[in-house]
C-alpha cells in the first residue's frame, strides 16, 4: 500500500475544508433551544449510569446517562478525518452522529451575571484518564467550529453504547480533528476567568 496517496486525499480534503469555510457565509439559526429542568431521579441514579457530568459556571449541574443523551436532539456529520496536530493521520470516519455541545450547554443554563461574561467563558471537556481540550464560549456559540463540537452517539452506523460504555467528543469542524478529539469523555466544565 502506498502511504503518500491516504496523506495526499487527507491534504486535499483539508485545503477542501479551508475554502469551503472561506466561502460560507454566515447563517445563524439564534433560537434559544427550551431549557428543562432535570428531573431528581437524574440525580439520585448510581455512578455506574452517568455518562457525562456537566459542571461549574452553571445554574443546573447535569448528570446525563446514556439514555438521556441519546434522547437528545442530534446532528451528522460525515467524511472526519482525525489528524493531530503535526498533520500526522490517525483515524477516519465516514459518518457520526452527535448531540452539540451548545446543546447540552443551554440545558445546563450557564450562569451570565454580567454583559461580558461570555467573553471570558471557556468550556473544559475532560477525559476519564484526565486528557483535557478547551474551547472558548465564544468558539462555541458565534463560530462555525461550535456547529461541529459534539458528543458522539453513533459512529460508521453503529450506536456507540453498543459497543462500548464510554462517549467520545469531536470537534469536525477543526482543520486537525485530532488535537481536539476526547476518547472516554466524562465532564464538561463551564469556567469564568476573572
Amino acid at each position: 500500500m502506498n502511504t503518500i496517496e491516504p496523506i495526499s486525499k487527507i491534504a486535499k480534503w483539508i485545503r477542501k475544508s479551508k475554502q469551503i469555510r472561506e466561502n460560507t457565509s454566515n447563517q445563524w439559526d439564534f433560537a434559544i433551544a427550551s431549557i428543562t429542568k432535570p428531573k431528581e431521579e437524574e440525580f439520585k441514579k448510581p455512578l455506574d449510569d452517568i455518562a457525562l457530568r456537566v459542571t461549574g459556571k452553571v445554574e443546573k449541574p447535569l448528570m446525563l446517562s446514556m439514555a438521556a443523551i441519546l434522547d437528545m436532539e442530534s446532528e451528522g456529520f460525515q467524511n472526519i478525518f482525525i489528524v493531530c496536530g503535526s498533520g500526522e493521520p490517525r483515524d477516519s470516519i465516514q459518518e457520526c452522529r452527535g448531540v452539540l455541545i451548545e446543546k447540552i450547554l443551554q440545558k445546563a443554563d450557564v450562569l451570565k451575571e454580567e454583559h461580558n461574561d461570555t467573553k471570558k467563558m471557556f468550556i473544559v471537556a475532560k477525559a476519564d484518564d484526565g486528557y483535557k481540550v478547551v474551547f472558548s464560549w465564544q468558539e462555541i456559540f458565534n463560530t462555525v467550529i461550535g456547529g461541529g463540537v459534539a458528543v458522539l452517539t453513533e459512529r460508521d452506523g453503529r450506536p456507540l453504547s453498543e459497543t462500548r460504555d464510554r462517549i467520545d467528543l469531536i470537534s469536525a469542524q477543526d482543520y486537525y480533528a485530532g488535537s481536539r478529539y476526547v476518547r472516554d469523555l466524562r465532564q464538561i466544565e463551564v469556567l469564568l476567568l476573572r
